[in-house]
């Protein structure tokens, strides 16, 4: 959600797990599914968060918890608050836009007051190999009821086994039957262990760090994605590369956490780069507030990237 949002210039909010209903969601990894907003505003996007948030009996997992008034909450100032900068990464991004918008955004906070704070995620690194395992197993066991028999699509064939092999084969693209294959795999015989399970420990560590990352800071503040968006196709033949553009924005969704992505800049060439702001669980209204300022201070509401050829 925060990267195509980050791409478009436009921005969006991946509420706590739990803050949403998912009630009508076609399943893909039920730990990690979630439903945001995204809109051109930080305040169309609060103002339609207010809208969908809220406890929902239908749904489980909704939490009961009351909701905030985030369209408010987008007039409050952000002095005192403590913006976490995980310095490593930032240090570390190969894309000098991207690190110089991020790096002026940042200065802009500071200069309304906010204070910036070095924190570490010492186990994000391990986000994209964790997801990647945790979603395709569950993603496998969510889309197996999509068979053409008792759910879903239905191609038919001249016995069971062919009617089963069209039906997925056709109603599933490539990325989809890549990733349920993934799972399958992680799930199987003798490679649980070694997997999944071994991703469900990295997942706490993960969700560890930014705990002790909040006892010093309010929000957690990195970029959205480590590149600007590039062309349509261009990466299509190398999944991992799409796989590592999600690098900042795995590691908040494995641990269940509030964050938003706001346009910070824009490129050389023109195109958009976002600012990805983390906070504690259901604490979306402090993240409506410092993103305000982030647009506020960058002032990118009306711009149009241009297009990529």
């Amino acid at each position: 959600m925060r990267q195509p949002a980050a791409f478009c210039g436009i921005t969006a909010i991946k509420p706590t797990y739990g803050r949403v209903s998912r009630y009508g969601l076609v399943a893909f990894a039920s730990s990690l599914d979630q439903v945001g907003p995204m809109a051109r505003s930080v305040r169309e996007a609060a103002a339609l968060l207010e809208v969908v948030a809220g406890h929902d009996r239908r749904d489980a997992t909704s939490a009961e918890r009351e909701t905030g008034a985030y369209l408010d909450a987008c007039d409050r100032p952000v002095k005192g608050l403590r913006v976490g900068v995980v310095r490593d990464l930032l240090e570390g991004m190969q894309d000098e836009d991207v690190r110089s918008r991020v790096e002026s955004a940042l200065a802009a906070l500071e200069k309304e007051g906010a204070t910036l704070v070095d924190v570490s995620l010492p186990h994000a690194k391990h986000a994209v190999s964790v997801y990647y395992l945790i979603a395709t197993a569950e993603a496998s066991s969510n889309l197996a009821r999509f068979d053409g028999i008792r759910y879903g699509l239905r191609v038919s064939g001249s016995d069971l086994t062919e009617t089963y092999t069209n039906t997925r084969a056709q109603g599933f693209g490539p990325e989809v039957r890549r990733r349920i294959m993934l799972g399958t795999y992680a799930l199987s015989a003798g490679y649980y262990d070694a997997f999944y399970l071994k991703a469900q420990r990295v997942r706490t560590l993960i969700r560890r760090d930014y705990d002790t990352a909040f006892e010093s800071c309010d929000v957690v503040c990195t970029p959205t994605t480590p590149t600007p968006a590039f062309a349509l196709g261009e990466k299509t033949d190398d999944p991992l590369q799409m796989y590592l553009a999600d690098i900042f924005t795995l590691p908040p969704s494995l641990a269940g956490l509030a964050a938003i992505s706001t346009p910070c800049g824009l490129s050389a060439g023109g195109l958009p780069i976002g600012l990805q702001l983390v906070a504690p669980p259901f604490e979306e209204e402090l993240l409506c507030s410092m993103s305000q300022a982030v647009e506020d201070t960058c002032g990118l509401v009306g711009e149009h990237p241009a297009p990529v050829a």
